[in-house]
């Protein structure tokens, strides 16, 4: 009852067959790779300080949703109604789109100061509302998930704009711990060693590098090298870490990951990239 099996079944009856595919593609701004990309992309070329905020608050986030779907593991809805089919074993309880768009999305909002700016807040909620609605249209999840979602989310959101506020370091070094405490639950699925690497990898250089005062990118020939050359970094290391059997393995990839995309802007002072800002 508390899933709301019935609700999310009349809301998948609900929406045209022809309107599937597009919450295909909306799921994704909710899932890790997109939110990898997003966040890389804010990172290097726009404000540094905040998108740092939300990339340590969202390593919190991908903990915490590890441990309790490890915890809970409720099942999700059956093959015959999922658009796009998740593995059987996952954990359908609570939904982890809605858990990261409520932290990425309305991290934003509070990290850039913009909760009085009605067209900016209108966004997060449309993409966080929308995602959360995606994974019942697509039959990933049901409603149930998806309130719970949005609840741990907004309390993730919440505790640490109130503990840590901006100060990503703070923030990564609970994401750090809570990895260690929680992988004896979260071993068996898919994303924990990158959650432990990442987290690592994050606090090692938040707690060593003073990252707001990296360069950024003065043309647009260097904003289009470093974001080029960033993201086949992240996808091959994005790939190791997950394809990479031996798990001490995939923890230092991971950690290589988040702090090379972290330090990535250090190319701007080498000789090629000085040379794209003429």
């Amino acid at each position: 009852m508390y899933r709301f099996q019935a609700v999310s079944e009349v809301i998948r009856e609900g929406v045209p067959p022809a309107l599937t595919d597009l919450f295909v593609l909306i799921t994704e701004l909710g899932g890790l790779p997109f939110l990898l990309v997003a966040l890389s992309v804010l990172y290097w070329v726009d404000d540094r300080p905040s998108t740092a905020t939300v990339i340590s608050y969202t390593l919190v986030a991908l903990v915490a949703t590890l441990a309790l779907k490890q915890l809970f593991m409720f099942p999700r809805p059956p093959v015959s109604v999922q658009a796009v089919a998740e593995q059987p074993e996952t954990s359908g309880f609570p939904s982890g789109h809605a858990i990261s768009a409520t932290v990425v999305y309305g991290g934003l909002v509070l990290a850039r100061e913009r909760l009085r700016d009605a067209r900016f807040v209108g966004g997060a909620v449309a993409v966080i509302g929308l995602v959360g609605l995606s994974r019942i249209v697509i039959g990933v999840h049901y409603l149930g998930d998806v309130l719970a979602g949005y609840a741990v989310g907004g309390a993730i959101l919440a505790g640490l704009w109130l503990t840590v506020g901006k100060r990503p370091a703070y923030a990564c070094l609970v994401a750090t711990v809570a990895a260690a405490l929680t992988f004896p639950l979260t071993a068996g699925s898919g994303y924990a060693l990158i959650g432990l690497g990442g987290s690592i990898g994050a606090t090692a250089t938040f707690w060593t590098s003073d990252t707001a005062r990296l360069p950024h990118p003065e043309t647009i020939g260097q904003t289009a090298v470093l974001v080029i050359a960033g993201l086949a970094f992240a996808g091959g290391m994005f790939w190791l870490a997950e394809t990479v059997p031996f798990a001490p393995a995939a923890v230092l990839a991971s950690a290589v990951l988040v702090a090379g995309i972290l330090l990535f802007p250090r190319l701007l002072e080498t000789a090629p990239f000085e040379a794209l800002a003429v």
